[in-house]
Formats: C-alpha cells, structure tokens, sequence
C-alpha cells in the first residue's frame, strides 16, 4: 500500500510539472511556445547518478556555475555533500563506487608518442573522508590504463588490465585500495586484448584474437593454468560470435553475450569447460539486448534492450514487481531503476519520455517515500515539447527502415517543412526518447525525421550487414529513401527539405550536399568526416567498436577495388553548390577538427559559398554550454536564411 501510494504521488507530481496546454494555432501563441536557444543549450545540471552500497550518497556528474565537477551528494543528515572539479584538458570517462567511502574513475586525455597523437587512459582514486585524490599506475600504463575488471564490493581493492608498456599485451594487476601497491595475479599472454573476473575476483578467462580468428583461455580457479578451450576462425564477413563471457564463482558455469543462435545479441548460459552455449536466458525475437544488471554475487538480474524505446526486462521478481508498478503508474513513459542499494531497499528512479527530458527520484519502496532528486534540464521544465512519434518505411530495395519523427507542436502534417538528421556512429541507433537538436528544430516549425538505415545497431546481423561497404551508397539510399517517403505522403514540401547530423551524421550531410542537391536546400554537419579513406588510417575507437565491427576498416571500404575518393566530400568539394554549414571541436579525438577544416579550406579555394566554425577546446560533442548556444543559433539563423520552417504563402 505504501509503495503504490508513493507511485500515484509521483504521477501527481510528474503531472504537476507538465507544461500549460497552449493553443498553437495563433501567431501569438506560437511565439509564446517559442524556446530559446539558451534554454535547449543548457548543460544538464545532473547526470548519471550512482547510489552508494549503503544508499546514503550519490555520485553523479553536475555542471556548476560554468564548471563541470564530480559531485558526492549526501542523502542524510550525516552525510556530506562534496564536489570535486576535475581538469578541463582531461575527458572524464567513467566513475563507479569502491566501497560506501571511496570513488575510482577513468579519465582521458590526448598526448604524443614518438611524435605522433594518441589518447591515454588512466585511473584515479577519490577518498571521500579525507578528500585525497590519488592516481593509479599512472607511470606504468600503456595507452590503456582504465580498464577495471572487477572491484571489490567493500572497496578494499579492484583488479586492473594494463599494459605495462605500449609493447606488452595486457596482464592483470590487484590494486590494494588502501596502499595503492599493485601486486601482478596474471601474467600477459600473446595477442590476449581482454580478461574476465568472476564475482569474487578470480580472473578466469581471456580473449586473445589475431586477424584470423580468436580464442578463449580459461581456468577453473586462481591456482589453476589457463588452457585454450574454444577457438573461431574469421569468416571474411564476420559481424560477431561471442562478445563476452560472464564467469561464476566457484562454477565452470557462466554466461555469455552472442549472437549465434539467431543472428541477435541474447544472454545465454554457458558451460566453460565443456565449450557449450546453453539455453538462454534472454533474447528478443528482433533486437539485440544491449547490456545487463548483475548482482555484487554475480547473479543476472535484468536485461536491457530497445525495440522501439529503451526497455528493461527483470528476472529478480521483487524489482520485476517493482518496475511493473511504476510503469502503471507513469504509463506512455520511458521509467528506468538507474542504481540500487546493495541491501535492495533504496533506489532511484529515471522518469522520461521523447517529450520531457526527465527527472530522477529517490524511492525507498518499503517506506513508500519518493523524493525528487533533479531535474536535469531545469531550463525546460514547464515548456511545451514536441511529440516524437515512432514510424518506419521502405527502402528502394524493400528494406523497412524504423524511424522516428519529432512532430512540430500545432501543425498539421502536411507540407511541413523537414530536416532530416541521420544520427553518428554509425555503428549505433536512434530511439524514442528527448533529443536536444530534434526538439529544437521541431520547436521552430520543421518536421524532424531520424531513420536507422542500414548498417545501425540492434536490429541483428542482418540488419548490419546490409551496411557493409555502402557509406555514401545504400546507406544513403535510405536516408534519401525517408524523404520520399515523407514527400509522397504529403506530409512534407519537397522543395523545404535540409539535412544535418554529427559524427557519420555530419558526413552523410556533407555527403548529401555532393550527391543529392535535388533533395536537399541546405546541409549542416557538425563533427563530420569529409575524408573517408584518411579517417580509416587514423587508429580510434571509434573503429574499433566490439559488437558487430571487427575490421570495421575493410567494412566501409567494401571492394577492395573501390576508391574511397567516390564516396568522400573532400574530394568533391567543387561540387557542392547548396549552402553548407560545417562545425568541429578543436579537440575531437574522435573524428579530428582536420576533417572540417580541410573541407572548408577546399570550399574555399574553390569560391564555394559556405559557413564554417572551430570550437576552440570542445571535442566530439559539448562541453561548454556557450558553445552549444552558440551552435544552435547559428542554426538557427542558418535554416531560417535557406529554409525557412514558414514558407512564403504564410
């Protein structure tokens, strides 16, 4: 009774904090819903937060008076509240607990190697009571030296996978948390990139890979050798297998994350010493799962996927109970436990929809007390969003693309005018949920359509290869396809239609501009790549992602035969000849700024009209919020210069 009175209470809440019911239809009331580009730019006051073990404190990211800080917030009377600031010339990558008393995070930064650029990792430690802040290995890294595998749940030590030197493969040291002494529990093993603990902090297993295939090294304890037990050959299409094995203390019994039974990522048992994927646990009849929770015990306690929206599927029946209440409660809604206590009894809650940015709330549902923590984007509380309709259409080659259009409030859909914004990666996904520039955009007046062509995640192998090789081909296709599909509908102008994206986003939109001049009136690309074969050369992550893109290099380039140059708009420059506005963070180590700047520079040598901007310091997205504000005026201004969302009859 408690918990569900505590629920009703949110909805109360939730509700209360909507936005006035406006009648869009008069100038007047158009402008009052009219949100200014300061409010959409606004960094988040509060993201990702974590509760303790013993649910008094959370840590999460803020942004304070201009700064971005790490904040510890306390829950109770006893507990203090402390903010660390870290340095803007380093990337915080990820922080978790050690224990209720001490932080251990992640962080990034670009440095020269032997003349050369690269990104290092390292790892710091935070102790709360005494506010030290103590780095780890930071001598004795790599270029990798953040990747912890496992950490003890009192905080007393966490096992770290480095390599001592950028000319060793990766060993497994324990990190004592009180001294800082690092003591090595396995040796490097050739060509083995990845090591796996189970639930007690046994490494048990490890991936060693080569160009020809892979292999899996396991033991059945810490006393015991670890022996080579499976090994697969790359096919020349190979989109995946396995992508990770989840050891069970004291078992030869785990789990693992493939995609063999049916062409999409599922959690399955799995049997160790016999080489044996078991039955599953879960897999979803047309997605691939995305991650899962595990219990400090290293029991599965839920699954995440996304179909059409974000989803969580518990098998602990208490939170399953739990999640179902919520969901009753706050129907139409994306709700997410985003952290619970060990002890189950506290927890917080992300609340959510494609038009409300969200809040987070601290639940104790024993107590039925509910108490809102934050709302992140405070600018936009009590403003009136667009709707965000889910949708799909039909590929010229009968491939169903899904899609998502953010609905400008007030208007009819009929020629409306659009902006089509394919999302980055592009080994990633759209979903339904808020998005700062399609909210923008549908707030002056333009239809936004986000497709997942081909080559997008979480729709299975398939799906993802159907992309292989066919940047600037049919993956392009498609998003020109959405178009149509809009046009032929009637739901928008033809002759009112622009593009823009960031990332793989930014270069279909360069890309676009060269190609289809016919479809589009104008392009923006932030963060894009103009250069398609020289990205390839350039050794990031962003290459080099687990699931789905080994090889990813071969991938895009198809035929080995086939010249890059034709699918690349830096080698088409001169024939670009709809406007263009093109951004980049100086400091991208994702997609470097040269990519832009060697476009603008081309554009202008050869007298072609365009707009371009650096973001001295910013990287692939935002960090200051000037820069975003910034951004989003010049947009602004941009659109309403080449594609004004009000055509001239109105």
């Amino acid at each position: 009774m408690f918990r569900r009175t505590a629920l009703i209470l949110l909805a109360l809440v939730i509700g209360s904090a909507s936005a006035e019911t406006v009648d869009p239809t008069s100038q007047d009331n158009r402008a009052k819903l009219r949100i200014s580009a300061e409010d959409f730019g606004a960094l988040p006051f509060l993201s990702a937060p974590k509760l303790s073990p013993d649910g008094s404190k959370v840590l999460a990211r803020v942004f304070i008076e201009g700064e971005r800080r790490l904040l510890v917030l306390g829950l109770t009377p006893e507990t203090k509240s402390l903010t660390h600031t870290y340095f803007e010339s380093r990337d915080l990558l990820w922080y978790r607990w050690a224990g209720n008393n001490r932080v251990v995070l992640g962080w990034g930064e670009s440095t020269h190697y032997e003349g050369e650029e690269v990104y290092a990792t390292r790892l710091a430690l935070i102790d709360l009571p005494s506010g030290k802040i103590s780095s780890i290995a930071a001598r004795n890294a790599g270029f990798d030296g953040d990747t912890v595998i496992h950490v003890d749940p009192e905080g007393r030590s966490l096992l770290l996978s480095m390599q001592r030197t950028v000319y060793e493969y990766p060993s497994v040291w324990n990190v004592n948390l009180d001294t800082l002494k690092m003591n090595r529990v396995v040796e490097q093993h050739e060509r083995v990139w990845h090591w796996f603990a189970d639930s007690a902090g046994v490494v048990r297993a490890g991936v060693g890979s080569q160009r020809s295939g892979w292999w899996l090294l396991y033991r059945k304890s810490s006393d015991a050798k670890f022996e080579k037990v499976l090994r697969k050959e790359f096919d020349a299409d190979d989109t995946g297998d396995i992508e990770r094995f989840i050891p069970i203390d004291g078992s030869d019994q785990g789990y693992a994350i493939a995609n063999s039974r049916n062409g999409r990522y599922g959690l399955y048992r799995y049997d160790f010493a016999a080489d044996a994927l078991g039955e599953p646990v879960f897999e979803h009849p047309s997605v691939d799962i995305d991650d899962f929770y595990e219990s400090p015990q290293g029991e599965i306690q839920a699954v995440l996927y996304t179909d059409d929206r974000s989803r969580v599927a518990w098998l602990n029946p208490k939170m399953k109970q739990i999640q179902d209440e919520i969901d009753a409660a706050l129907p139409n809604r994306i709700n997410r436990v985003v952290s619970v206590s060990r002890d189950g009894d506290k927890m917080l809650v992300w609340t959510g929809s494609g038009s409300d940015p969200g809040s987070i709330y601290y639940y104790e549902p024993a107590a039925g007390a509910m108490h809102r923590l934050a709302q992140p984007y405070e600018k936009l509380v009590g403003k009136t969003l667009a709707r965000v309709e889910v949708s799909n259409y039909r590929a010229r080659d009968g491939l169903d693309i899904p899609a998502y259009l953010t609905v400008p409030t007030g208007q009819e859909m009929s020629a409306l005018p659009l902006v089509v914004m394919p999302h980055g990666g592009p080994f990633v996904r759209d979903e339904w949920g808020y998005d700062t520039w399609a909210q923008f955009l549908a707030n002056r007046g333009y239809l936004v359509l986000q497709p997942n062509f081909r080559g997008s995640t979480g729709y299975g192998k398939e799906f993802v290869e159907k992309g292989m090789g066919q940047w600037g081909r049919a993956m392009q296709d498609d998003i020109d396809d959405g178009v149509k599909w809009l046009v032929e509908s009637g739901k928008v102008d033809p002759k009112r239609v622009c593009i823009m994206g960031a990332s793989y986003g930014g270069y279909a939109a360069m890309w676009a501009a060269v190609r289809n001049p016919e479809i589009y009136r104008c392009a923006i690309s932030f963060a894009g790549i103009s250069d398609v074969k020289q990205m390839l050369r350039y050794d990031r992550k962003t290459f080099s992602a687990p699931r789905y893109f080994r090889s990813w290099q071969e991938k895009v380039q198809g035929d080995e035969d086939f010249d890059l140059s034709a699918v690349s708009p830096l080698a088409m420059a001169n024939r670009i000849s709809i406007p263009l506005l093109i951004a980049h963070g100086s400091k991208d180590a994702n997609v470097p700024s040269s990519q832009s700047v060697k476009l603008h520079d081309a554009l202008t040598k050869a007298g072609k009209p365009h707009q371009f901007v650096l973001y001295k310091g910013e990287e692939h997205g935002f960090s200051k919020p000037e820069n975003a504000i910034d951004f989003l005026k010049r947009v602004d201004a941009f659109l309403e210069a080449n594609n004004p969302a009000r055509s001239a009859s109105h």
